[in-house]
């Protein structure tokens, strides 16, 4: 009796209800999240980790597929060109979201006009990383050997005009050395080349690299932030080590096509910044490195990326790095 008034029970009671943008349905069915880099990047993480938990949180599915062709340059003409309707999301970089208005002379989609942006998840300081075989253990010893040999060391990154080239590039313009530059399909692929030594460095982000330098795999030569890192304190500034110009940091920012309602948008920002709060999405981002912006609304996180350009494509510029 017990056994068939309990069934009953379940069968009468309606299941909880899963979040919704207010006055839609929206979630309902599978979202689908285009990451304009390569797997196993801070990009890659984020999202993964961010997708798994709105899916849990929503009860649909968020599905990742990773489009890092052309810089990000694919992802972001994939999204822009999707229906407004928060279905196709996209997550990139400073490289996809801001140094890319720079390097091409003609966006298929521009990251002011054709994308709307509903947050940033993370933000990672850029390190440059030396293989041990150089013997390089600072950037003027990497500028004496450049300064000797022009053009003849290489240097790797995710691919043509993204993060890891422009801050090598950056870097490269102001300390007055060249070098060459080896464009790989995402970061991964491109420090297995470096760990082997056929590559002689390579700039990435701290969560990326903060193990290879631990291990000795890779010297770590400098960080492009103001303070020292936590997770690499011996590693200097870049102005500690005699470059006070090179500051470089990425992000990760959240968008979707443009005309997607701002509802969707909002809704989106505030499930997004839940999983940051607190709980062990917050914690694996923190761990590998990254810090967590806060209150980066749908209007507060575009007037950034907008800062970003304004601030990066002419540095972009002045370095000479094109891709078309």
């Amino acid at each position: 009796m017990l056994r068939a008034l309990s069934l009953l029970l379940l069968l009468t009671t309606p299941a909880l209800a899963q979040p919704r943008a207010p006055g839609t349905d929206y979630p309902n069915r599978p979202v689908r999240v285009v990451v304009a880099l390569a797997p196993g990047g801070n990009a890659d993480i984020n999202a993964r980790l961010v997708s798994t938990a709105l899916g849990n949180a929503l009860g649909q599915q968020f599905i990742v597929e990773n489009r890092p062709s052309g810089g990000g340059v694919v992802a972001m003409e994939t999204v822009g060109r999707a229906a407004p309707d928060g279905y196709t999301l996209l997550v990139g970089a400073l490289g996809s979201h801001a140094l890319n208005v720079g390097l091409y002379r003609n966006l298929p989609v521009h990251p002011l006009t054709g994308l709307d942006h509903i947050t940033i998840s993370s933000e990672s300081a850029m390190v440059v990383v030396a293989h041990p075989s150089t013997g390089w253990r600072s950037l003027a010893d990497m500028r004496a050997a450049l300064l000797a040999r022009p053009n003849h060391y290489t240097f790797g990154s995710s691919g043509n005009g993204t993060t890891g080239h422009i801050a090598s590039a950056l870097l490269l313009s102001q300390m007055g050395v060249t070098a060459q530059h080896i464009p790989y399909r995402g970061s991964a692929a491109s420090f297995a080349d470096l760990s082997a030594g056929r590559l002689q460095f390579q700039t990435d982000t701290i969560s990326f690299v903060e193990q290879h330098v631990r291990s000795g795999t890779v010297t770590g030569l400098a960080i492009g932030t103001n303070t020292r890192s936590p997770m690499l304190p011996d590693v200097p500034t870049a102005a500690e080590a005699g470059v006070p110009g090179f500051q470089a940091t990425t992000w990760t920012p959240w968008s979707s096509a443009i005309g997607t309602p701002p509802v969707i948008l909002e809704f989106l920002q505030q499930q997004i910044a839940a999983q940051l709060a607190a709980g062990p999405v917050r914690e694996r981002i923190l761990a590998l490195g990254n810090t967590i912006p806060e209150n980066m609304t749908p209007v507060r996180t575009r007037a950034f990326i907008a800062a970003e350009i304004e601030k990066w494509v002419p540095i972009v510029r002045a370095t000479g790095a094109t891709v078309d």
